[in-house]
C-alpha cells in the first residue's frame, strides 16, 4: 500500500470516528435533558449506576470502577447520600471503613422503574430490533474498552 493510500485510509477513519464522535455528543445531550436523572450530575448517576448494579462497595472501590479520584468520589457520595440514594454501613471486615450501597429507591431510579429518562430511552430503543440493540451495546462496550485501555 503507497503513503497516499494509508492517508486517504486514515483521512476517512478520522472523518468516520469524528462523524460517531459528534453523533454521540448529540446522544448524550438529548439523554441529559430528558427526565429525572437530570437532577443528578452525569458522574453522579453513573456512580449511582454503578453501585446499584455492582451492589455494596467501599468509596475507593467505586472512585476506581468510575475513573475519579477518592476525593471526587467522596463529594459525589455525599451528594448522594443527602438525596437519599445511598446509605453507609459499617464494612463487616473492617470496622474502620465503610460500605455504601443503594437504597431502594435508587434502585428503582436505575432500574427506570421511577425513572421518566429510562422510560423514554426504552421507548426509543423500542424502534430498533434485537440484533441492532445487540450490536449497538456490543460495539459501544468495544469502544470504552479501547478507550479505557488508551
Amino acid at each position: 500500500m503507497s503513503s497516499k493510500a494509508a492517508s486517504v485510509a486514515d483521512t476517512d477513519q478520522l472523518g468516520a470516528a469524528a462523524e460517531l464522535y459528534h453523533t454521540i455528543g448529540r446522544l448524550l445531550r438529548l439523554l441529559r435533558h430528558s427526565g429525572d436523572l437530570g437532577a443528578l450530575s452525569p458522574g453522579a448517576a453513573s456512580a449511582l449506576a454503578s453501585l446499584a448494579r455492582s451492589g455494596p462497595m467501599r468509596l475507593g472501590d467505586l472512585a476506581n470502577i468510575e475513573r475519579v479520584s477518592a476525593p471526587t468520589m467522596s463529594r459525589v457520595v455525599t451528594s448522594l447520600e443527602k438525596g437519599g440514594y445511598i446509605v453507609r454501613d459499617a464494612d463487616p471486615e473492617d470496622g474502620r471503613a465503610q460500605l455504601l450501597s443503594a437504597t431502594p429507591s435508587a434502585h428503582d431510579l436505575v432500574t427506570g422503574l421511577t425513572s421518566a429518562r429510562i422510560q423514554r430511552f426504552a421507548a426509543a430503543m423500542a424502534h430498533l430490533d434485537d440484533q441492532q440493540r445487540e450490536t449497538l451495546l456490543s460495539s459501544l462496550e468495544t469502544l470504552i474498552d479501547a478507550l479505557d485501555q488508551g
